[in-house]
């Protein structure tokens, strides 16, 4: 136990001694002597077994000193967030399932104790107890929105994406604050699942759910574009990678090849650069993320794509001086196109070598898009990254090394 622990512990000790004597006081016009005498003698017992290091048998007598006095409660909370902060999780239990067991307990001073039991099993890894009294907090009126809060992040890690829907629901109707985007992710959720298995038929069902939660969800229009193009629907899937792209040209990199890949199949080849074209028109911002996708993917031949190309390589200083260097190619007959296709070959490398999704939170990056963040656990925030990582060539390290398999 640490200095500053066994002070707080001190500092526990005598708060609650010091509240049972108040409210003794205030309570009683003639204190029972005898009384006081107790909880001096277990107060003083208690610090002994505190200083020789001994906090199982300290917090045997604090708790029996507590119990003297109901109005000593928020000292009982303090000292079970210690040891769950601690890492104590069987000390926190013990404290706040004491609480619980109390009869005298005020309504919301019970709810909050099984509140805080619920985060001593979660924090124990004991997610099926957790579970249960989240549930039993969240039928309650004190605290029923961090009961709903509770089981919402424990159906998240258990990937039981349709009683997490059930939960946010009830905590958007609760709270009034709008669940939409997070409910549009859980129904994606259950849609990858059922495409994994082979059932578009249950992905259908749960993407169209999920646009009806968030009608504006980048994720659910690329999906749905991607069951369009599994069932052979390409002009429909055509139209949902371009309203995806409308949504969110940050997505770029993911959507292009697929989108180009339909206009393929549909033998429109030409027409995927006329719609490049007209989409770089009316988003100019757009041409370094085409650059990027078309480098790491390859095989984009449309003027468009060739243009943003050679656009990225004179607006970055290093590789113009790249092309400086080579001057002698460039002063042959094609000689500036072969070098541009050097560079973007090498530009090829270096990307594959780097992170290539990242999130705008907490900076968690690797080479698997995440819709969840699996640091931060929030959902939305991962993005593609479309620049160079030059660095990653010299340090092959600095790229974590991940499952292809994106959630």
């Amino acid at each position: 136990m640490t200095a500053a622990d066994s002070v707080l512990l001190l500092l526990l000790f005598a708060a609650a001694a010091g509240l049972g004597w108040f409210f003794a006081r205030r309570s009683r016009p003639r204190p029972d002597i005898s009384a006081r005498g107790q909880v001096s003698a277990e107060y003083f017992q208690g610090l002994n077994y505190l200083l020789n290091e001994e906090p199982d048998k300290a917090l045997e007598v604090f708790i029996r000193m507590v119990d003297l006095d109901a109005d000593t409660v928020d000292t009982h909370f303090a000292l079970g967030a210690l040891f769950r902060r601690r890492g104590e999780t069987e000390r926190a239990i013990k404290v706040h399932q004491n609480l619980v067991a109390r009869p005298d307990l005020p309504r919301s001073a019970r709810a909050r104790a099984l509140n805080e039991l619920a985060e001593d099993y979660f924090k124990a890894g004991l997610f099926d107890r957790a579970e249960q009294i989240h549930a039993q907090v969240a039928r309650g009126t004190a605290l029923r929105e961090l009961g709903l809060r509770g089981l919402v992040r424990i159906y998240e890690l258990q990937r039981d994406w349709e009683q997490a829907i059930g939960a946010m629901d009830q905590l958007a109707s609760l709270s009034g604050q709008a669940g939409g985007e997070t409910v549009a992710q859980y129904c994606c959720e259950l849609a990858q699942d059922a495409i994994d298995r082979g059932d578009l038929g249950a992905a259908r069902h749960w993407l169209k759910r999920g646009q009806g939660a968030d009608r504006h969800g980048v994720r659910g229009a690329i999906m749905r574009g991607q069951v369009a193009q599994r069932e052979g629907d390409h002009r429909l899937a055509v139209r949902l990678f371009e309203q995806a792209l409308e949504q969110d040209g940050g997505f770029l990199v993911d959507v292009l090849p697929e989108l180009r890949r339909s206009y393929a199949e549909l033998g429109k080849a030409t027409d995927f650069g006329r719609w490049l074209e007209s989409a770089l028109a009316r988003h100019p911002d757009w041409r370094p993320g085409v650059a990027f996708a078309a480098i790491v993917e390859g095989g984009f031949s449309d003027a468009a794509t060739h243009q943003c190309i050679v656009d990225f390589v004179a607006s970055n200083p290093i590789l113009t001086e790249i092309l400086e260097t080579l001057r002698p190619t460039l002063e042959s007959e094609g000689g500036r196109e072969a070098a541009i296709r050097r560079i973007t070959r090498a530009m090829q490398r270096i990307a594959r070598a780097s992170p290539r999704y990242r999130c705008n939170v907490c900076g968690f990056s690797g080479n698997a898009l995440y819709w969840q963040c699996p640091s931060c656990r929030t959902w939305g925030t991962t993005r593609p990254v479309t620049k160079f990582r030059f660095e990653a060539m010299l340090d092959p390290r600095a790229v974590p090394r991940e499952s292809a398999q994106k959630r």
